[in-house]
């Protein structure tokens, strides 16, 4: 059963007039981590994690991209907003983003209330909580963070999982949606306002819609992507691939479900979209 929903409007950070489309790069980090880096602004999502939580089960960044984070150099240099969609060890770490927040500026961080209550417990200060957004349970909210316009949207997990918030970020006028974990029917997502939602790159796990037409209808019917990139693949084969015909064939039929896909699993490697 998913929880009531209703919405709230958030203080921007920093309102800016729309910008007209261009090109925005979306790199890829770690697991589902991605950065979105824009001419001005980028938003790092689900990839600031240091601890290994799933003993190699999902991939972590490397120390040369945690460094590159934290000194905001290379792909980083202009790195504005942290965010992460659940509290899931594969998703957020709370002390690599406490190091990365007392050890930087110029940077805001965005997280579900759950996530924030896990930041509170490792020593979260007062005064350091103020760069962070807390996004409520079960609340669309929307905020302005320097070049970059973020709405969220609740997305449910499936049973007894943490809050997981959706994400919709433009940034130079291009629009990414990425899902977090996802196992949400399609009267849920419409409760939550997720309905024909147009964006330019989808990104979601691959195994949502998988081998099921009712999932693969559902994200067809909510959202109007010009781009799907199916992430959260593990680093190495899983004995359960085989049944599918390994990593490599999965991969192909989950490219093969839409009508333009790109699977992305190199740290730092980047594409282009516009």
């Amino acid at each position: 059963m998913h929880k009531g929903f209703k919405t709230m409007a958030v203080i921007a950070v920093v309102a800016l007039a729309p910008t007209a489309a261009g090109a925005v790069e979306l790199c890829h980090v770690a697991n589902a981590g991605f950065l979105i880096k824009g001419n001005d602004a980028s938003v790092l999502i689900d990839g600031l994690m240091e601890a290994d939580q799933y003993r190699g089960r999902f991939a972590l960044p490397s120390t040369n991209h945690l460094n590159a984070m934290t000194e905001k150099t290379g792909n980083y240099e202009n790195l504005s907003l942290v965010i992460s969609t659940h509290r899931h060890g594969d998703h957020f770490d709370p002390l690599a983003t406490l190091k990365h927040l007392r050890a930087t500026t110029g940077v805001t961080y965005a997280y579900p209330a759950d996530a924030v209550a896990s930041l509170e417990a490792n020593g979260l200060s007062a005064h350091e909580k103020q760069r962070i957004i807390t996004v409520p349970d079960a609340t669309q909210t929307d905020f302005n963070v320097d070049h970059v316009t973020v709405q969220t949207f609740d997305v449910d997990h499936g049973p007894n999982q943490p809050q997981n918030v959706g994400y919709r970020i433009t940034v130079d006028g291009v629009s990414f949606f990425h899902t977090g974990d996802i196992n949400a029917s399609r009267q849920q997502l419409e409760s939550a306002g997720v309905n024909a939602l147009d964006v330019d790159a989808l990104i979601m796990p691959f195994w949502f819609g998988h081998q099921d037409p009712e999932q693969l209808a559902t994200i067809k019917q909510s959202w109007n992507a010009k781009l799907v990139i199916p992430t959260h693949f593990n680093p190495k084969p899983q004995p359960w691939m085989a049944q599918f015909g390994g990593l490599a064939e999965i991969q192909e039929n989950v490219k093969g479900a839409f009508e333009r896909a790109e699977i992305i699993t190199e740290e730092g490697k980047c594409i282009t979209v516009e």
